[in-house]
């Protein structure tokens, strides 16, 4: 998925699992930890973004990547400026469960099937 670097690029190197859990101050064994180890996918990424200066780290990058298909990645590496916020929310609560369809039934009990609004 990622294309070629342009001119003469550096290779990409990517931080190791244990770099990134560091830098992120990842409490062992936390919802946190699970999601960085889940996306280390890192093909998904161009290899420039390997030595760019945005404050987004890799694992971050490949999650929304993975949760927006919709995007043209051939033709933009641009990231949303909020995703520095959830990174850094991300490790204040490193354990929040991801929130599945039984809690928003619960929470949202007006939603329908489809996930729609009711009267």
């Amino acid at each position: 998925m990622a294309r070629e670097p342009k001119g003469k690029s550096r290779p990409p190197h990517w931080p190791t699992l244990e770099e990134q859990l560091a830098a992120m101050k990842v409490t062992p064994g936390s919802a946190l930890e699970k999601l960085i180890r889940d996306n280390q996918d890192f093909d998904l990424l161009y290899p420039e973004e390997a030595h760019d200066q945005l404050p987004y780290p890799p694992w971050l990058r490949v999650y929304w990547r993975k949760a927006h298909p919709e995007v043209d990645w051939y033709r933009t590496v641009a990231y949303p400026l909020i995703l520095k916020e959830i990174g850094g929310w991300m490790r204040r609560h490193q354990d929040l469960p991801v929130q599945g369809e039984e809690q928003t039934k619960k929470h949202r009990p007006n939603l329908n099937e489809e996930g729609e609004g009711r009267l």
